[in-house]
Parts: C-alpha cells; sequence; structure tokens
C-alpha cells in the first residue's frame, strides 16, 4: 500500500525528500477534494496524509471517503481547537485530562 500526501509548497517539497512519490501540491480546499476522490478509487492508496489547515476547509466534504485520512501540522505548528474529540476520548476512559 502506498501513502499519499497531499498539501502545500513546503508539505510537498518534504515529503518528496523523504521519497514519497504520490505528491500532490494544492492551493485550495477544492482541488484537494478532487484528488482526495481520485485517490479514493486506487487501491494501491492506503493511506492519504494533508495538513490540518487543510483538513478544516475540507472536512465536511469528505464523510463519504473510504480511505483513511491524516491530518497533521504543517509549518505554522498544530491548529488549537477549544474541543478536542481525542482528549475527550481519553478523559473518559482513563478519567486524565491531556495538557
Amino acid at each position: 500500500m502506498k501513502i499519499a500526501v497531499i498539501g502545500d509548497h513546503e508539505m510537498a517539497t518534504g515529503f518528496m525528500l523523504a521519497g514519497l512519490d504520490e505528491v500532490y501540491e494544492i492551493k485550495s480546499g477544492d482541488e484537494a477534494i478532487n484528488i482526495i476522490k481520485e485517490l479514493d478509487t486506487r487501491e494501491d492508496i492506503g493511506l492519504i496524509i494533508t495538513s490540518e489547515k487543510i483538513g478544516e476547509e475540507i472536512r465536511d466534504r469528505t464523510t463519504h471517503i473510504k480511505k483513511f485520512i491524516v491530518e497533521i501540522p504543517d509549518k505554522n505548528g498544530a491548529i488549537v481547537r477549544e474541543h478536542d474529540p481525542i482528549k475527550t476520548l481519553v478523559r473518559k476512559a482513563v478519567g486524565v485530562e491531556l495538557k
């Protein structure tokens, strides 16, 4: 299975330098949606990595996608969210608040 990356210029360049060849440099959320739809039909792609910023733009339009999409921080760092579902799940399961 291959990993595909969808991101801005810096993110795309970094992953290409790391050796990935399924890297797509985009400038808008609409571009990302079109690429994700195409990647979703390919059987050789198992994982799609994108930035949190792009994820925020496209999240509502990717609910029908079968591939696993992982959002990572971009060059500006992680997005601070008021409600983080992972923290909520950990707090409920373990009883400890993550900082």
